[in-house]
């Protein structure tokens, strides 16, 4: 009879242990989640102390751009206002060579006269026998008053044909020098206006830099800030998830409490229904005896547990060709379309050919060229053409629609726009398609 109540003791305790354990199964897996939240918060206070951090450095290098921006544009406007006085004098200048024009043309002319009147002078002494006309009129004569009259006009005869002549040779030297100094100056306001061109194009080109410079620092302290809200979201949603597991913990704890202190009154029950059936039967009581004691039966069950076409646009050493290659800026794999040349100090960059500049600026985002930094390409005709970036900034030295020729400097060796350090990034298109420069160098 005991024996049967040991059984049914050892059944009941089982049945108690086996939603305790549960239990406990629950809270370890919650304390566990509660753990790994606290590890992911700490991750994210750390990225949103990194985000802030990054932001007010953008905020930093935002200020200094726009500073610089601002600099630049009154330096442009400074330098717009010594053009405009250089225009002003280039038109003055043009003014003047009109005019000269104009006197050189009336030059021409008067020489022009004077030269029929020397031919017919000419060829009227050559029909009358040279001088021999001249003294003909002075010895025919008839008194001595009509002699030196005649004389005289002899004189003065003579003296008009050496001064016709003077003044042709003082037109003549006129002429030249006139024609000499109009294609001076004709020629040095052809370099002043190419100066100016090239000027203008270089400042153009900063202020497409800072503009460019400004907006990515702008988008991206607008993309950092959506990371930081993201992750503000996050720490919202993990501290919200936090409290509620320490709801539920406590909650789990009240119910193993409440568990154990029931398993515990059933215990002291059960004793008591033991001890009165000890008094009962002796033989029973040996067989409670030999019974798992209540306390071992409610322990926990779970544990745990080159052909020469082009020449070479600049001196150095060639770092990356025309091939697959991790982007050093970016990391990303990609197709590299050109051939890299490095040197250091201020490496002049050349037009591998001749021909004429497609593009002379600044790669802004949008352009075609960005990422470039500051870029030439030249249309070198029957479907080639030539790029060459990342140069100095206000280094350029040729304007769109210019034709340069082979050698010709174009701009300094740099590092502007994705460039890990100075060099030339130098690309030949065949019919738009880049190609290798190797063979054609």
């Amino acid at each position: 009879m005991f024996k049967k109540y040991g059984v049914l003791v050892t059944l009941s305790l089982l049945v108690v242990a086996s939603p305790l354990s549960a239990q406990a199964d629950s809270i370890n897996d919650m304390q566990k989640r509660q753990n790994e939240i606290e590890q992911k918060k700490s991750e994210v206070n750390k990225n949103l102390d990194t985000k802030s951090s990054e932001i007010a450095d953008l905020e930093n290098d935002e200020k200094n751009a726009s500073k610089q921006l601002e600099s630049l544009l009154k330096s442009i406007d400074e330098t717009n206002k010594k053009l405009k006085e250089q225009e002003d004098k280039v038109e003055s200048e043009n003014k003047k060579l009109k005019q000269l024009k104009k006197d050189i043309e009336k030059l021409r002319n008067d020489i022009k006269e004077r030269q029929e009147v020397l031919d017919n002078r000419a060829r009227a002494i050559q029909k009358s026998g040279t001088a021999t006309a001249y003294l003909d009129l002075i010895f025919e004569s008839s008194d001595f008053k009509e002699l030196i009259d005649r004389v005289t006009v002899v004189s003065a005869m003579v003296n008009a044909d050496q001064n016709i002549m003077q003044d042709q040779k003082d037109d003549q030297d006129k002429l030249k020098v006139a024609e000499g100094s109009s294609e001076k100056k004709l020629k040095n306001l052809r370099v002043l206006a190419v100066d100016l061109e090239v000027s203008r194009n270089n400042m153009e080109s900063q202020k497409e830099e800072k503009n460019d410079l400004v907006m990515a620092l702008a988008n991206k302290k607008d993309l950092t800030k959506n990371e930081q809200s993201l992750l503000a979201s996050e720490q919202g949603a993990l501290t919200a998830e936090e409290r509620k597991l320490a709801s539920n913990i406590a909650g789990e704890k009240a119910k193993q409490e409440a568990a154990l202190k029931a398993a515990e009154e059933k215990r002291i029950q059960e004793s008591i229904a033991k001890a009165n059936a000890k008094k009962a039967s002796q033989k029973q009581t040996t067989t409670v005896a030999e019974a798992p004691s209540p306390e071992t039966a409610s322990a926990p069950s779970n544990v745990s547990s080159g052909g020469g076409q082009f020449i070479k646009p600049a001196a150095g050493i060639l770092t990356s060709g025309f091939s697959d290659r991790t982007n050093p800026v970016t990391g990303q794999h990609e197709s590299h379309k050109g051939q890299d040349i490095a040197a250091g100090g201020a490496v002049t960059v050349s037009a591998a050919a001749s021909g004429t500049v497609v593009f002379s600026g600044f790669g802004a985002s949008g352009s075609g060229f960005g990422g470039y930094g500051y870029v030439v390409k030249i249309d070198h005709g029957n479907g080639f053409q030539t790029l060459y970036g990342h140069m100095r900034a206000g280094s350029l030295k040729v304007v769109a629609g210019q034709q340069v020729s082979q050698g010709q400097p174009i701009g300094i060796m740099g590092s502007t726009g994705q460039s890990t350090g100075q060099h030339l990034h130098f690309e030949i298109h065949q019919n738009g398609v880049p190609i290798d420069p190797a063979p054609y160098l």
